[in-house]
């Protein structure tokens, strides 16, 4: 009885160092996994979170003879939510925004998906060229559309000689239509990159399965592949949305009175009039409403994409 009694004591023993040891090595890779992430956390800290909440308390600051002044007020938000300026940039800004990442996004998919299943051969020669236009200048593209679309430019140039108009068309530039057209052309190449990644995912042999069964070309790209890829197309039109919901320099190169947003008016708070508040909150509903939008979006994309 006493050797077996020790027996079973030194096998308790062992399975409680064992145990310390599993724990040990755990907080140990957990603690190794936070001082890892540290470097980033901080940084995200002082660059975005940290401003934002400054400027978040501004908003609700005022301005006295150009100076801020620390009386809490919802006065700002108020006077961005009543004022009929500020109501038709927002109602402006997400109408362009929503057309520009619906078109975008289609455009990029279109174009990912042709490199993914029909140009395979030419895939890394496209995709170069769609990074190459990622990384093109962006105010180098807004003056090449200006060009184009003014009354000396092509298209209007095309269609004197062609005859069919006797003047220039003037509403080509400064308008709504110019206004996307120079987002889409910017943001095309950024949106084709997500989705063509999220098609690398998308097996032949699951398509072909689809085919198999019955199912016609569309009922495959629905049933099969927009769902396995659904991921990517949502982020790039996340991306594209947020990138043309917060942009004011195609609006104020090329939009007009028509093609006018927020982001101008957002600029004009900060560098012009000193309304830093007002600016701010104006920043901030643009945030909200973008964010309030997306996760429609994403909630309804859940109901239709299964």
């Amino acid at each position: 009885m006493t050797t077996r009694g020790a027996a079973t004591s030194d096998r308790l023993d062992l399975s409680g160092r064992l145990a310390m040891l599993i724990r040990t090595r755990d907080e140990r890779e957990r603690w190794l996994s936070l001082a890892q992430l540290t470097p980033a956390t901080t940084f995200l800290l002082a660059f975005l979170i940290g401003p934002l909440a400054v400027f978040l308390i501004y908003s609700f600051w005022v301005t006295r003879s150009y100076q801020l002044v620390s009386d809490w007020t919802f006065e700002n938000y108020r006077e961005a939510l009543t004022q009929s300026v500020y109501r038709d940039l927002f109602r402006n800004t997400i109408e362009i925004a929503i057309v520009a990442a619906v078109i975008t996004t289609s455009l990029a998919y279109i174009y990912a998906h042709l490199l993914r299943f029909q140009l395979r051969r030419y895939q890394g020669v496209l995709l170069f060229v769609a990074i190459v236009a990622l990384f093109s200048g962006y105010l180098v593209r807004i003056y090449a559309w200006r060009t184009i679309l003014g009354d000396e430019g092509i298209i209007n140039h095309a269609l004197i000689s062609l005859g069919l108009v006797d003047k220039p068309l003037s509403f080509l530039l400064y308008s709504r239509a110019a206004a996307l057209i120079v987002l889409v052309n910017f943001l095309v190449p950024l949106a084709v990159l997500p989705i063509y990644a999220a098609l690398q995912n998308v097996s032949d042999d699951e398509i072909d399965a689809a085919r198999d069964l019955g199912a016609s070309a569309s009922q495959a790209f629905r049933k099969v592949t927009l769902p396995l890829a659904w991921n990517g197309v949502f982020a790039a039109f996340c991306f594209t949305f947020i990138i043309a919901a917060g942009d004011y320099v195609t609006p104020q190169l090329v939009g007009g009175t028509s093609g006018a947003m927020i982001g101008r008016a957002i600029v004009d708070k900060f560098g012009i009039t000193f309304a830093w508040p007002l600016g701010a909150a104006l920043s901030f509903l643009t945030l909200a409403f973008v964010l309030t939008i997306i996760s429609v979006v994403r909630l309804g994309s859940r109901r239709v994409i299964r």
